[in-house]
């Protein structure tokens, strides 16, 4: 191999390294933000919302990191085969990120509602940060190394998640006297950001398992 080809996957290499940093970096902050989410409520402290925020921008960071890095990657060293599968994972997958980042802002917007069980029981949320800070721990291990099976684990944590809000919709559609209309709506959303932040992390798991799938093996004589 000759010193350029070297000097190509030396540069190629250190790239796919500081873009696997950041989107593990991504997924650390993810959870630190569901982390600080269960304590908060928990502890019936409704100030997290700017810790939330705050963490959310480390994320959107990160995200411009990543683009401009594995655009660079693409236009300039052409990578191959898997160092090719896993620049898409990663730019198609930090999209993800940000968004169940969004959705643990909107979450923390609402946690007095949420409190108040007018959506669901407030020990059913508290199951459901529990949940989701499992998918997010789940998925940061099933990145590195990559590990299809922890991605599968992803999903089915989901499906506990999704039975969690599809219970709250329906306390939802029976009513309660005595709830606030203001208060339902918001604990409302916030069971719905939650529900969608999990389906964000699902699609990264997927990503994952289709990177680490073999192919199926060829039908034809050899």
């Amino acid at each position: 191999m000759s010193a350029g080809s070297l000097g190509g996957r030396s540069r190629l290499d250190e790239q796919l390294e500081r873009m696997t940093a950041d989107f593990l970096s991504m997924q650390d902050t993810l959870a630190g933000q569901l982390r600080a989410l269960q304590a908060a409520f928990a502890q019936g402290d409704t100030s997290v919302r700017e810790e939330v925020e705050r963490l959310d921008r480390d994320i959107g960071a990160a995200n411009a990191r990543i683009e401009g890095e594995a655009l660079h990657l693409l236009a300039r060293q052409s990578p191959v085969a898997h160092d090719l599968k896993l620049t898409l994972l990663i730019l198609q997958s930090t999209p993800d990120l940000e968004r169940a980042g969004d959705y643990a802002k909107h979450v923390a917007r609402r946690l007095s509602a949420l409190r108040a069980g007018t959506a669901g029981h407030p020990s059913e949320f508290a199951q459901a940060l529990a949940l989701l800070l499992q998918m997010a721990t789940t998925l940061r291990a099933a990145s590195s190394p990559m590990n299809a099976a922890l991605a599968h684990e992803v999903r089915a944590l989901d499906d506990q998640v999704d039975a969690l809000y599809d219970r709250a919709v329906e306390q939802v559609l029976a009513g309660r006297p005595d709830a606030a209309l203001a208060d339902t709506l918001e604990a409302s959303h916030a069971w719905r950001a939650a529900e969608r932040l999990g389906d964000h992390l699902v699609n990264v798991a997927q990503r994952t398992e289709r990177l680490l799938a073999r192919p199926a093996p060829s039908d034809a004589p050899a």
